[in-house]
This record gives structure tokens, C-alpha cells and sequence, in this order.
């Protein structure tokens, strides 16, 4: 846990921690002085016929005013440093994950770490928004309040101090049996809350827990009275007195904070089994060094390899054996039947498939060993169904989209008819005396919306495209201004064409036919 914090501490944390303390310890020690106020105010107030302690009442106040001004100081503190602790947990499992080869968490891996993640930001934002406070005043306050009653009576002090070692080794087992024995994720205890109760356990998890709660406050607010009666005994005043009231009064003030810790306690020791969990998924080593298996990055070429590829799930074949190759920069059409084999063979290209067996390499590098972020910039899938597309998203891209790629084929002629189709809505808006108003959230035509999808992947400037037209008809037989935009975003680079129902595709420099069903699949390539 210590190496993980250490990581997360950036300079600034670690300076906020430090302001955090001082003012937590500041304000542990003048709650300790105020509980000293107690004993004179309440023997005053017991004892009948004396005047009101108007002195110590006013001390009293005057110090519970520094108190909430060092409390309200430390509270922003405590919340900026726990979002500075879960913002940097963030950026690093972000960059960690960035960094690994493509899809190499996994499924099991990635969703354990999410469930970590989510545990992280509440055990990070706890600990100094929360937990710091009380543990600091547990220590802190009964030390405040011996050291001024040595001053006052030795024989209370050391009774005092001798109950607080008693009552804080009873703490530490209570803590410890509070605390579970390991650390389950959110999944995992709710299966566990289910299981129970479908046992027919009574009561369940929370009623247990309240009841260790409530029996552990009993039975340390009994304790703290008892230390107060044995300081009563030794201070020579008797049982019966207003001495001995106001020392059982101070015991179970001065020993409260410990009561809070106590339940806290069990929340800071399951932190560490969180943190030390995170710290293995991240590959964070006890020194705080941070061992990280890059992934590849993009290579140079674009040549497209599948060698022996299979796949299988749960024991099913879903694709036996497929082996072909398809030169870099050129334009390959995938047709035939059905549409799954041919979207699964994107999917592997791609790499949001992993096969079971053989590799598919994009310029001799196995596609799962790229880092996430390069296949994130260099490759680009078109499905415009995937999204509403709407006329704002159309007028976003119209203002951003590069002036350099204008001189493509079916480029311009794209931009314009999508400018039209925003304008005609801009118009429809309102009467034509008003100014235009910002693009409507209307969706677009389907012709548009292959239009700003075609344009949005060529704005991104990808070095392998995938177009998944297998949704309806095929769009680019039927609209003579999409296959030349199709051919502008295949220019120069590599791409590959799901084709539809019906039609030519457009010109094409490879064609890949597919025939037979997913686990006896047939590719015959021809150029």
C-alpha cells in the first residue's frame, strides 16, 4: 500500500498531506484542552448552591471556536487531496492500460480491475477526507488530556494512561475482527449478499454488522466509565462525589475518538488489500517502481497477413483454419455469404477478436501485441448505424474537417451536400427574418449519415480502414456520389469494403470471396 500511495502522492499531494496533518494534529490537541474544561464546569454545575463556572464556560467556547475554524481549514483539505489521489489513479490506470498490448487484460482481467477501480476511489477518497481525522484524534486527544492532568492530579493521569493502553489494545483486536479476511470486489459481494440470503439467513449483512457496531459502542462506553470510577477511586474524592461524575464525563470524551477510529480501522486495513491489488494489476512493485510491457507500436507497412487462423469459444469452432494475404495500400472487397464470417474477419483485423490459435499481422506485427492508442489512431471502422449522426455532429465535422483532404475524389462534393443538408434545417428552423441557428439534433438521411460517417474516418487520416456496408443495401452501388467519396477515403491507403445486398461494388483492387458457413469457411482472393 505504502509503494501505491507513493505513486499516487505527486509533489503537490504530498505537500497537501502535510498541511492536511498539521491541521488534523492542531486540531486533535485543542479538542483534547476543551474535554479538560469539562471536570471545573461540571463539579460547578453538580454542586449545589455554587456559582455559575461563567470562566470556564467562556475558555470552553473560545477554544471550541479555534477548533471549528482548524476543523473548516482541514476539511477542503482532506476532499482536494483525496480527488487529487483518485484523479492521479485515473491517469495512471489509464496510462498503464494504454500501454499494454491490444485486448491483453481480457475479459476476467479488465473487469476486475474496473471493480478495483471503483473500490480505489472511495477507499482514496476516504482516507484523508475521512479516516485521517479520527485516527489522528485517537491518538492525539487522550495523550492532550494525561499530559494536563499530570498536571493537575498524577495519580488521574496515570489511571487515564493506563486505561488508554487497555482500551487501545482492545481496539486493535476489535478492528482486527471487524476487518474481513480478504478483499472482494463489487460482483463478488453481491453474489455473496444473494447466496445469504437466499440461505435464509436472518437479518443479513448490514443487520450483523450494525449489531458488531452497537456491541462493541456498549461495551467500550462501559470501559470508558470504569476508567473514569478507578480515576475517581484514586483521586481521593469517593465514588459519590462530583469529582467522580466529571471524570467519567472526561474518560468517555477522552476516549471517543478512539470509538470512531476503531470502526475505521477495519475500512483502512481492507484499503490496504485494495491498494496492494491495484498495485500488482499495475504491475506497481513494493519499491513503487512501475514494470510496464509495452505494446507494439504501428509498424511502417500495412501488408495484411492471416496465418492459420482459428477460433473457437466454449469449445464450438466458429473459424477453422483461414490463411490469405492482402498487399498493403490497396482496396480489398469482402462479398459473399453469410455477413457473420465477414464481419468476425474484420473483427480479427481490427483486433477486437482475439483468435484462439494463429496470428493476424498488419505489416509483419501480430495485431493483439499494438498498443491500445495505436490502434485507437490508425485504424478507423465505418458503421454508421452504430450512432444517430445527427445535424450537430455533421456541423462539428464541417467545421473541423482538414482544408488539405478537400481535393479528394467525391470529397468536396460530400461536404457541400452535408453543408446543404445542415443548412435546410437551419433554415426550417425558424422564419427567415431570424439568424440561423446552431445545427438541429434531427438525424441525419441515411445518405448523410454515410456521408459524415465516410468523412469523419477520412478526417481522422487512418492508415487501415474497415467499412462495414452489410447493414441493408448496399449504399455505394445505388448513390453514384458515395462510391467516389468511398474511393477518396480508400485513396492511399489500406482499406477494406463489408459490401451489401445487391449492386457492384465500388473499383476495388482485391477481391475476397467468402462462401460456406463460419467453421468451414472458404476464402478464395483474386486481384
Amino acid at each position: 500500500m505504502r509503494a501505491v500511495l507513493a505513486r499516487f502522492l505527486q509533489v503537490s499531494g504530498k505537500q497537501g498531506l502535510t498541511s492536511l496533518c498539521l491541521f488534523l494534529l492542531l486540531g486533535a490537541v485543542v479538542q483534547g484542552v476543551a474535554f479538560t474544561f469539562v471536570v471545573p464546569i461540571t463539579e460547578s454545575l453538580l454542586t449545589p448552591g455554587a456559582a455559575a463556572p461563567w470562566a470556564w464556560i467562556v475558555a470552553l467556547a473560545v477554544v471550541g471556536l479555534v477548533y471549528a475554524v482548524l476543523h473548516y481549514r482541514s476539511v477542503p483539505l482532506g476532499n482536494e487531496l483525496g480527488a487529487e489521489l483518485v484523479t492521479t489513479l485515473h491517469r495512471e490506470v489509464a496510462e498503464h492500460t494504454a500501454k499494454l498490448p491490444n485486448r491483453a487484460l481480457g475479459v476476467a482481467r479488465s473487469d476486475r480491475l474496473a471493480a478495483l477501480d471503483g473500490t480505489a476511489v472511495v477507499v482514496l477518497m476516504g482516507l484523508p477526507a475521512h479516516v485521517m481525522r479520527p485516527m489522528v484524534a485517537a491518538a492525539a486527544t487522550p495523550l492532550t488530556v494525561i499530559a494536563i492532568s499530570a498536571f493537575v492530579n498524577l495519580k488521574i493521569a496515570l489511571t487515564l494512561a493506563a486505561g488508554l493502553i487497555v482500551l487501545a489494545l482492545c481496539s486493535l483486536l476489535v478492528a482486527r475482527l471487524l476487518s474481513r479476511g480478504e478483499e472482494p470486489d463489487g460482483a463478488e459481494w453481491l453474489r455473496r449478499s444473494y447466496e445469504q440470503r437466499g440461505a435464509g439467513r436472518s437479518g443479513g449483512i448490514l443487520a450483523t454488522a450494525t449489531g458488531e457496531v452497537l456491541l462493541w459502542r456498549a461495551v467500550e462506553l462501559a470501559a470508558c466509565a470504569a476508567v473514569g470510577v478507578c480515576a475517581a477511586a484514586v483521586s481521593g474524592d469517593g465514588l459519590s462525589g462530583t469529582r467522580g461524575v466529571a471524570l467519567i464525563v472526561l474518560s468517555v470524551l477522552t476516549y471517543r475518538p478512539m470509538m470512531e477510529a476503531v470502526l475505521l480501522t477495519s475500512t483502512v486495513m481492507n484499503a490496504r488489500e485494495v491498494m496492494s491489488t491495484i498495485g500488482k494489476l499495475l504491475d506497481i512493485g513494493e519499491s513503487g517502481s512501475q514494470e510496464v510491457r509495452p505494446g507494439a507500436d504501428w509498424p511502417d507497412s500495412t501488408d495484411l497477413v492471416f496465418d492459420g487462423v482459428s477460433l473457437r469459444v466454449e469449445g464450438t469452432t466458429v473459424l477453422d483454419t483461414v490463411s490469405f494475404e492482402i498487399p498493403g495500400g490497396t482496396t480489398t472487397a469482402l462479398v459473399g455469404i453469410p455477413d457473420g464470417t465477414r464481419l468476425l474477419l474484420g473483427d480479427l483485423l481490427t483486433g477486437d477478436v482475439t483468435p484462439t490459435s494463429g496470428q493476424v499481422r498488419i505489416g509483419g506485427v501480430d495485431v493483439s501485441t499494438l498498443a491500445p492508442s495505436a490502434v485507437e489512431r490508425h485504424i478507423a471502422r465505418v458503421r454508421p448505424q452504430d450512432s444517430g449522426h445527427t445535424r450537430e455532429e455533421a456541423g462539428r465535422l464541417l467545421d473541423s474537417f482538414p482544408d488539405r483532404l478537400a481535393d479528394r475524389p467525391g470529397v468536396q462534393d460530400g461536404l457541400n451536400r452535408l453543408r446543404a443538408a445542415v443548412a435546410a434545417q437551419d433554415i426550417a428552423s425558424g422564419p427567415l427574418t431570424e439568424p440561423l441557428t446552431k445545427p438541429s439534433t434531427e438525424p441525419l438521411s441515411s445518405e448523410d449519415r454515410w456521408r459524415l460517417a465516410l468523412l469523419g474516418a477520412l478526417a481522422g487520416d487512418p492508415s487501415l480502414v474497415v467499412v462495414d456496408a452489410t447493414a441493408g443495401t448496399d449504399p455505394f452501388a445505388a448513390d453514384l456520389q458515395l462510391a467516389a467519396l468511398f474511393t477518396g477515403l480508400s485513396q492511399d491507403r489500406t482499406c477494406w469494403l463489408l459490401t451489401g445486398i445487391g449492386g457492384e461494388p465500388p473499383a476495388c483492387d482485391r477481391l475476397v470471396e467468402v462462401s460456406g458457413s463460419r467453421s468451414t469457411a472458404r476464402i478464395a482472393v483474386s486481384g
